[in-house]
């Protein structure tokens, strides 16, 4: 058994139009020694589109939420090597 797992997990299949719609979402999924512990992060990865005659196009989604939390993290530690810089005589 593997303690660390990331695999893509699609979703339902939705027929808008002419088009079948079917997301597409990352999962990494982490198990700690313990029991019943554990953590799972998912994260949208892509929406698949099949047109009527068989085309199919993967268009990419963008986390935009995620972009945001590791932008503020990245901040965060450059503002404390800052004020520690700062702080030095």
């Amino acid at each position: 058994m593997q303690n660390i797992e990331r695999e893509i997990r699609t979703g339902d299949t939705l027929q808008v139009g002419d088009y079948q719609i079917t997301p597409q979402s990352q999962v990494l999924s982490v198990r700690l020694p313990w029991k019943y512990s554990g953590l799972i992060w998912n994260r949208p990865k892509a929406v698949l589109v099949r047109t009527t005659d068989g085309r199919e196009t993967s268009l990419p989604v963008r986390d935009v939420t995620r972009i945001i939390i590791w932008s503020m993290l990245a901040g965060g530690l450059a503002g404390m090597i800052l004020i520690g810089l700062m702080g030095r005589k």
